[in-house]
């Protein structure tokens, strides 16, 4: 069987029929862990910039439909950015030193997603749906040889709101009948110019995030059928 739409329907009715009843309604928990993030959006801020750690955490719902779908929510303290490294050149051209900037920007994000859940104990998820982000802050921090470190305050150069497109896959693990971890590799895509100032070239300002989440949640609400 060499069609490939044909294996991957084949595995998504094998995922189906291998799928059990969700017993409870809710899920509260919570979630966090780091990840790579990175700017886009104009031909400066991708030649000049490279990806930097970053991290999310925060509370997390979600509610379970009957069988396979949920709909699920976090509401996440969340760092993303980019970092830019240069060296500085002496009139005569040679190097005189390396430095280090970056650009920080602290959001809460709310993310509202359709989750599908395959399998029985163990469960393989996927997820996707839009995100929202608030700007708490931005600084910008630079450090070069013999320069000492100065931190600033750009808050007011950008917009405050951001939105985008999340989509993520992970696994869940039962540890006991209501308590339940989760592992989440979640992609967030900044789909909105969040630059107040025209952009090089008529670009535009965006973000972009990897987390990579551990969580863990409670579930509550035992469905009728599930407590006889």
């Amino acid at each position: 069987m060499k069609n490939p739409g044909i294996l991957i329907l084949l595995a998504l009715i094998f995922c189906f029929q291998n799928t059990t009843a969700q017993q409870h309604k809710f899920e509260v928990g919570v979630e966090g862990g780091a990840g790579i993030t990175s700017m886009w959006g104009n031909a400066l801020v991708t030649k000049y910039n490279d990806p930097m750690i970053g991290f999310a955490y925060g509370a997390t719902f979600q509610y379970n439909f009957p069988k396979i779908f949920s709909i699920k929510t976090n509401l996440f303290y969340e760092r993303k950015g980019c970092v830019t490294r240069g060296t500085f050149l002496e009139p005569s051209g040679f190097t005189s030193g390396i430095f280090i900037s970056r650009s920080n920007f602290d959001y809460l994000t709310m993310p509202v997603l359709l989750r599908a859940n395959f399998g029985k104990k163990l469960k393989f998820f996927i997820n996707t749906g839009p995100y929202f982000g608030y700007l708490i802050r931005q600084t910008y921090s630079f450090k070069g040889v013999n320069f000492p470190k100065t931190t600033s305050d750009n808050t007011t150069y950008f917009k405050n709101l951001d939105v985008g497109l999340t989509m993520g896959a992970g696994i869940s693990i039962p540890l006991t009948k209501e308590l339940v971890l989760s592992w989440e590799v979640r992609n967030n895509l900044g789909l909105y110019n969040i630059s107040k100032w025209p952009v090089y070239n008529n670009g535009t300002l965006n973000t972009y995030s990897n987390n990579f989440l551990l969580g863990i949640a409670y579930k509550l609400g035992a469905r009728a059928e599930a407590s006889k």
